[in-house]
C-alpha cells in the first residue's frame, strides 16, 4: 500500500512539474527593458552623486575635527598657562608675607638680644668694681660702695624683669595656613576638563531626482494608527508654582518645568520627588516661557517678555552657562538639528541656526502669522508645527514655509503645548477643551487621547520622552501628570 502510494505522488508531482515548465516565458519588449534600464540607470546616478557628496561631507567633517582638536589643545595650553600665572602669582604673594613677617619678628627678638646685652654688660662691669673694691678699699669704703651697686643692681634687676613682664620673651613661631579651596582643588579635582561631542545636524543632503525609481529601492514601514494609541497614567506630579508654561524631560528621566515669568526652573526627579530650583538669570526680572531639549546635558528657555534671551541651562546644576540674544521676545520654543525655531512676537516664527556660538542665518517662516506671542511650536528633520491659540489650529509646514496641511476641529479649542513622539505623530494640550489631542503625522487623523475626567484642566505644556515614550503633560495651574503611552 504504501509502495502505492510513493508511486502515485511520484507521477502526480513529474506531470505537473512538465506543466509547468511547458509555460511560456515571456520576454519583454525591448520598449520595456529600455524603460527599465533607464530607471535603474537614473537611480545608479542619484546614488553616485549621493555618496560623493556624502564622502565630500564625511572628508570635511574629519578636517573639521581635526582642526578642533588642535583650537582645543591649545585651549588647554592656555588654561594651564593662566592657572600656572595665577599659582606663581599667589605663591610670590605669600612668600613675601613670610620674608616681610621674618624681618619684623626677628628685628624685635635683636633688639631683646641688645637690650639684654646692654644689661649683660652693665652687670659685667658691676662685678669687676665689686672685686676692685674688695681688694683694695677700706672697711668704710665697703660700705659706702656697697651701697650704690645695690642701687645699680636694682636697676639691672629692674630692666631686665620689665622685658620680661612685656612679652619680650615670648617665643615666637610663624605658621602657614593655606586657603581651603587649595585642599578642595587637590583632593576633589580629578579631571582638567571634560570632552564629548556635539551632533549639529546635517551639513549634506541627498537628492532624488527619480522619485518613482527611488521608490522602487525603499522599503514603506507599516505606521500604527492613532486609533490605537492608548495611555496609562504613572504618576500625578504636584509642582511649587502655578502658572506653568513649559516642561521638558531629561534622557535619564529627570523633569524640568518653566512657570511663566517667574525666573525660575524647576526641576524634579525621576521619582517626582522635588530636587531643586534655580534662578534663570538672577540679573533679571520677570523672565521664562518654554523649555526645549537641546541635548543629554542641556536645556533652553524662552524668556517671554522684558527679555530677548534664549538661555542654555546645565541639567545637573541649572545653572544658566549661554545666552543667545534674538532682538525679540521669544514664547514657544524648539530646537532640531542645531537650530532654533521660535514664536517671536515681532515677526512670527523665526528661524535661528546656531554655529561658532553665536546665532546666524535668521529667517522668518514664510506664510506663518505674524502674530504668535504664547503660542507653541515643535519640529523634525523635515517639518514645522504650529499650534496658533489665536485661531483654534495646528499648521504643519516644510522649512521652506509651504503648508502641508492645517487641522482644525471643535475637538480641539485654544490649543498651546505642542510635542512630536518618535513616530511623528503631534501631541497638542487643548486649553480650552481641556484635553489632549494626536493628530496624524500627515494631518488626517486626530483623536481626543486624554480628557477633563483624567484630570486635564487648562493644560499648557507638554513633552514628549521618545526614548522612554512618555508623555509629561502640565496644567496651568501647577498640576503635572507622566503618562506611559502604547
Amino acid at each position: 500500500m504504501t509502495l502505492f502510494v510513493a508511486k502515485f505522488v511520484r507521477y502526480h508531482v513529474i506531470k505537473n512539474a512538465r506543466k509547468l515548465f511547458s509555460l511560456k516565458i515571456f520576454t519583454p519588449s525591448k520598449g520595456h527593458q529600455s524603460v527599465a534600464l533607464d530607471n535603474i540607470e537614473k537611480v545608479l546616478k542619484d546614488l553616485e552623486s549621493n555618496i560623493s557628496s556624502a564622502i565630500k561631507d564625511r572628508n570635511r567633517n574629519l578636517t573639521e575635527l581635526r582642526e578642533q582638536k588642535q583650537v582645543i589643545a591649545k585651549q588647554i595650553k592656555q588654561k594651564r598657562q593662566q592657572i600656572d600665572i595665577l599659582l606663581d602669582r599667589l605663591e610670590e604673594a605669600l612668600l613675601g608675607k613670610a620674608y616681610a613677617m621674618e624681618n619684623v619678628n626677628c628685628q624685635k627678638i635683636e633688639e631683646v638680644i641688645a637690650k639684654l646685652s646692654e644689661e649683660k654688660k652693665k652687670v659685667d662691669e658691676i662685678q669687676k668694681d665689686i672685686e676692685s673694691v674688695k681688694q683694695f678699699a677700706t672697711n668704710l669704703q665697703i660700705f659706702i660702695g656697697s651701697k650704690a651697686f645695690q642701687e645699680n643692681v636694682s636697676t639691672n634687676e629692674l630692666n631686665v624683669q620689665y622685658l620680661y613682664d612685656n612679652g619680650s620673651f615670648e617665643n615666637l613661631k610663624m605658621v602657614c595656613t593655606f586657603n581651603e579651596k587649595l585642599d578642595v582643588l587637590v583632593n576633589e579635582l580629578k579631571t582638567f576638563g571634560n570632552m564629548k561631542v556635539d551632533i549639529c545636524g546635517k551639513h549634506a543632503s541627498f537628492s532624488w531626482k527619480s522619485h518613482k525609481s527611488a521608490q522602487i529601492l525603499r522599503s514603506t514601514p507599516v505606521e500604527k494608527s492613532i486609533d490605537n494609541l492608548n495611555v496609562r497614567l504613572v504618576r500625578r506630579i504636584t509642582i511649587n508654582y502655578d502658572g506653568l508654561s513649559g516642561c521638558a524631560m531629561s534622557e535619564s528621566g529627570n523633569m524640568f518645568f518653566i512657570s511663566t515669568y517667574k525666573n525660575k526652573i524647576l526641576k524634579y526627579g525621576q521619582k517626582s520627588e522635588f530636587v531643586s530650583e534655580s534662578y534663570i538669570n538672577p540679573k533679571t526680572g520677570v523672565i521664562g516661557y518654554d523649555l526645549a531639549v537641546i541635548d543629554s546635558d542641556t536645556v533652553a528657555v524662552s524668556s517671554g517678555v522684558n527679555d530677548h534671551n534664549i538661555y542654555l541651562i546645565d541639567m545637573d546644576s541649572l545653572k544658566s552657562h549661554q545666552a543667545f540674544d534674538i532682538e525679540d521676545y521669544c514664547y514657544g520654543l524648539s530646537h532640531h538639528n542645531g537650530s532654533f525655531i521660535c514664536c517671536t512676537y515681532n515677526n512670527g516664527i523665526e528661524i535661528f541656526d546656531r554655529l561658532h556660538q553665536n546665532l546666524t542665518n535668521v529667517r522668518i517662516l514664510p506664510n506663518a502669522p505674524r502674530h504668535v506671542e504664547n503660542a507653541y511650536v515643535a519640529s523634525n528633520e523635515n517639518n514645522i508645527f504650529h499650534s496658533n491659540c489665536h485661531d483654534n489650529s495646528v499648521i504643519c509646514y516644510d522649512y521652506s514655509g509651504q503648508v502641508q496641511w492645517k487641522y482644525t476641529d471643535s475637538l480641539l479649542k485654544r490649543p498651546h503645548g505642542i510635542t512630536l513622539d518618535h513616530k511623528n505623530n503631534i501631541y497638542v494640550a487643548g486649553s480650552e477643551s481641556n484635553n489632549i489631542v494626536v493628530i496624524s503625522k500627515d494631518g488626517k487623523q486626530a483623536k481626543e487621547l486624554i480628557r477633563s475626567r483624567n484630570g486635564i484642566s487648562n493644560p499648557h505644556a507638554i513633552y514628549f520622552e521618545k526614548n522612554k515614550s512618555v508623555l509629561l503633560v502640565t496644567n496651568y495651574n501647577g498640576v503635572a501628570f507622566l503618562y506611559d503611552v502604547s
